[in-house]
């Protein structure tokens, strides 16, 4: 029996016109002032699993990625983060790039 519930959470903003008919992945260009706001929904996302008693949250890491969607740059410090805003979840890094700073 299932008795552990995590999720995958790998950053994304809200996109608009985005299908088959929307704006091409590749043309795509978000300013820092949308794509941070990806970690807000990380903190959301983290706090309402905690309150819920999910287990896990994981997350992936890419760098550079403008498009708006997987743009969390670095797993570790956004993790240590979201420890301090949650209370039992567990955190992992389901991919780690090596960190640019």
């Amino acid at each position: 029996m299932i008795t552990k519930f995590s999720v995958l959470y790998v950053g994304q903003i809200e996109l608009e016109n985005v299908g088959l008919g929307g704006t091409p992945t590749d043309e795509r260009r978000y300013p820092n002032e949308r794509l941070i706001e990806a970690f807000q929904t990380a903190k959301d996302v983290a706090q309402l699993m905690d309150e819920h008693g999910y287990y896990c949250l994981w997350t992936a890491e890419h760098h550079f990625q403008r498009e708006g969607y997987e743009v969390l740059p670095n797993l570790v410090q956004l993790s240590l983060w979201l420890a301090t805003q949650t209370r039992r979840l567990k955190l992992g890094c389901a991919f780690n790039i090596l960190p640019m700073w």
